[in-house]
């Protein structure tokens, strides 16, 4: 089953009088199908879907339609070979007095040269009729004409043609009666109190910080003062040590030295054994002035 009585195809520069076709027609209540924001000149998949969905293919033949050195004529064309290639689909208009090349030439159009907003013109009325006979709706010529404000007489029509889509008033879906609420289940009050606990309060005892006692400066220097004499004395002692010199004054040993009263000799100076070679030396006269 088509979802679409009328699939219209025109130019982008024929697109304020295919509106025009477009409004009137589905105020009969006719199906129209018409991309009004297209932009692209090549068919697409939607486009021929869109065609085989419908009961009729319109096509609006105008010199911008027919010249064919246009991009946007080569769309109208294939749309309308398309549906010329099927039995009873095809339709034809003519905006103006161009005639398309074959074979379209050779099929029947109805001109709407002349037509507007308030004015009809009998190509129109022609076209309407062979609509409604493919779609099975009879004297939509009458209602076009009845007076827009002469209501008995719409009503009259539609009294004589009950199933056509203009009689039939579709009723407004009923509304989904909205679901009760059921409270939530409230918890049982509780008969029996719980003792409460009493929680002795925080008491935070932090650490007292250890006083520190004051140095004595004094005592502090004193001590260093001692170990650097003390380092000296052990250095001194050490240094003569490796000069082979006594450590001290009165160390014994072998250098020990003897010492004599003044006018005397040391004893060892008188012992052959111990006192070194003496050898005379010159006289020397100290007599003479």
């Amino acid at each position: 089953m088509a979802r679409y009585d009328v699939f219209l195809v025109s130019t982008l520069a024929d697109r304020a009088k295919a509106e025009l076709i477009v409004r009137r027609l589905r105020a009969l209540k006719f199906k129209v199908r018409h991309d009004k924001k297209r932009e692209h000149t090549t068919p697409t998949p939607r486009d021929y879907r869109d065609a085989d969905n419908s009961q009729s293919v319109l096509v609006l033949w105008s010199k911008e339609a027919c010249d064919t050195s246009k991009s946007d004529s080569d769309w109208v064309h294939a749309i309308a070979h398309h549906a010329r290639s099927k039995d009873g689909v095809l339709l034809q208009v003519g905006l103006d007095k161009s005639v398309p090349d074959e074979p379209f030439a050779n099929d029947k159009r109805y001109s709407v040269s002349g037509m507007g907003p308030r004015k009809l013109v009998n190509g129109y009325y022609d076209l309407v009729d062979e609509l409604g006979r493919r779609d099975g709706r009879k004297d939509l010529r009458t209602w076009i004409d009845l007076p827009p404000r002469d209501k008995a007489a719409k009503e009259a029509w539609k009294s004589g043609h009950p199933t056509d889509p203009l009689s039939v008033v579709k009723k407004p879906a009923p509304k989904a009666k909205a679901k009760p609420k059921i409270p939530a289940p409230q918890p049982a009050a509780e008969t029996t109190a719980k003792p409460v606990r009493k929680v002795p309060p925080l008491v935070i005892n932090p650490p007292k910080p250890t006083p520190i006692e004051p140095i004595n400066v004094g005592r502090v220097i004193l001590i260093a003062v001692a170990l650097v004499i003390l380092i000296m004395l052990v250095m001194s002692a050490s240094m003569r040590t490796r000069a082979g010199l006594p450590a001290t004054a009165g160390a014994a040993g072998p250098f020990l030295a003897e010492q004599c009263p003044p006018g005397q000799i040391p004893s060892n100076l008188l012992d052959p054994e111990t006192r070194p070679p003496l050898e005379p030396g010159p006289i020397i006269d100290d007599t003479g002035d």
